[in-house]
């Protein structure tokens, strides 16, 4: 081991729980799986990831999926027609084509 280390190179390489820990059911904390994301999207969390203090870009897309997860739950059921008109009315361009039908009218 080296007397001194220079702590502005070191590279944190794990955050979080160790993969040898387990949650109160027995069951690992984190599984590993393989995913296909959008190439813009991987890009996109990698170069957050890069930022100083970010999270790990795998961190960070699995906070993202568990808050869409809550926002899901907490949700009262809804029919598929109304999944379909929630998400038109946040589709920009959806909205933009309904406003250039008005228009014209």
């Amino acid at each position: 081991m080296r007397e001194e280390y220079e702590l502005g190179t070191l590279k944190v390489k794990r955050r979080g729980p160790l993969p040898a820990f387990h949650d109160a059911t027995g069951l690992p904390m984190k599984v590993h799986i393989t995913i296909s994301l959008d190439q813009d999207l991987a890009e996109h969390f990698k170069a957050e990831a890069e930022k100083p203090g970010a999270l790990p870009y795998q961190a960070q897309i699995n906070q993202l999926l568990r808050r869409a997860v809550a926002r899901e739950e907490l949700r009262p059921e809804q029919t598929q027609t109304e999944v379909i008109k929630a998400a038109l009315l946040e589709d920009p361009d959806f909205l933009r084509a309904v406003a250039r039908r008005l228009e014209s009218l």
